[in-house]
């Protein structure tokens, strides 16, 4: 078992401060355990900047329901604020945001959500975003960030789901989907991001950088499960990776929440879409809501077997001395453990998976040996 034992110690050294780009991510952040223990993970892993891709807090309380309010919103986001771990990680670290149903009011709600204005400025408030800054001036809160280090350009783009949104599709639970349905929207109409924010990014993406990650709130490769998704508007999805490989962007990367569960999913580079090099989604879930969701759901975009269902948070990291990277990984609740690593270029890939030792059959390739049957949840604890 040596190999197995060097394998794990490489994945959780960490790479030299000053020479490593990390940028952190999360969702799903349970305001009724406001001071969790991943808050210090977070802190514990020191990103040179942490993005919140929302459901950053559940604002859409029982109460909130029967008498939508200003209030009812910044009370959800007052107990995040007052949690002491959460206090020293945003001292300590930059941190940039969307939002997802949740926190935006409305259980996956869209542009017909009748407080979305109202929601829009208290969600600007409590993450201080200034008053100049661009997305204070237009519907919506996309927005755009950079992050320099190291000689590295990197463009954070902040997609927002919601404001926009059209309406969705729900089909009749069947036994596959037998709590909720959602179904594709093929009207020609039928939007996610809306004209003035496909615009923006269509605009942003002609920028020049070295790195780029698109933050979406709901998954974008995934297109085999029951919940909300970019494949239920076939057209937008399509739209978003003809827009990325008409662009010419390389290096682009999505990451994105929404699942309450983590998993890696990978479009091969193929004329399908245009690319001509794998695009990545990193979904990671929950920060402190509850996990556990998704069992045998199926993905084949996903990188491995299964899916993660435990608490967890999304690390991009790039070593600009060795020039190693980008590495993207999953990580437990405690910062260090890693539960998926992948390392990628737009050219080669080799995947990793950090699991206690078993026997039989490869889960990733490149991966250390396992068996399919003990993937979940207890190997990936």
């Amino acid at each position: 078992m040596r190999w197995l034992a060097l394998l794990l110690v490489g994945f959780n050294a960490a790479l030299p401060q000053a020479d490593t780009v990390r940028v952190a991510f999360g969702s799903c952040a349970d305001a009724n355990q406001p001071d969790h223990p991943i808050w210090n993970g977070l802190y514990q892993a020191q990103p040179d900047a942490l993005l919140m891709i929302g459901d950053n807090v559940y604002a859409d309380t029982p109460d909130f329901r029967s008498n939508p309010s200003r209030q009812g919103l910044q009370t959800e986001y007052g107990k995040l604020e007052a949690a002491p771990s959460f206090q020293r990680l945003r001292k300590s670290i930059p941190i940039y945001a969307t939002w997802d149903d949740h926190d935006y009011g409305l259980n996956d709600g869209g542009k017909e959500f009748e407080l979305k204005d109202v929601s829009q400025q208290v969600f600007f408030d409590f993450w201080r975003v200034s008053v100049d800054r661009p997305e204070r001036q237009t519907p919506g809160v996309y927005s755009e960030r950079w992050l320099d280090k190291a000689g590295l350009q990197i463009q954070i783009l902040l997609l927002d789901t919601r404001y926009f949104r059209s309406a969705l599709t729900v089909d009749a639970q069947d036994a596959r989907c037998p709590i909720r349905n959602v179904g594709h929207s093929l009207a020609e109409d039928a939007t996610i991001l809306g004209s003035a924010q496909w615009q923006w990014l269509k605009e942003s993406l002609k920028k020049p950088a070295d790195v780029r990650v698109i933050a979406s709130s709901i998954q974008v490769i995934s297109d085999q499960h029951c919940w909300e998704r970019w494949g239920a508007f076939p057209k937008e999805r399509e739209r978003l990776f003809d827009t990325i490989a008409r662009s010419g962007a390389r290096n682009v990367f999505i990451v994105s929440g929404d699942r309450h569960l983590g998993e890696i999913s990978k479009l091969p580079s193929s004329g399908d879409f245009g690319l001509d090099y794998p695009l990545y989604d990193v979904t990671f879930e929950s920060l402190s809501a509850r996990s556990g969701f998704g069992e045998g759901e199926g993905n084949s975009y996903r990188v491995g077997y299964d899916n993660v269902r435990v608490s967890n948070f999304g690390v991009i990291e790039i070593d600009t001395v060795e020039k190693k990277g980008p590495f993207l990984s999953l990580r437990d609740q405690g910062g260090p453990n890693t539960l998926w690593r992948e390392r990628t270029s737009p050219l080669i890939t080799i995947s990793r998976v950090q699991v206690q030792p078993t026997t039989s059959k490869r889960l990733m390739s490149g991966g250390p040996a396992m068996s399919p049957a003990n993937l979940a949840p207890a190997a990936l604890k």
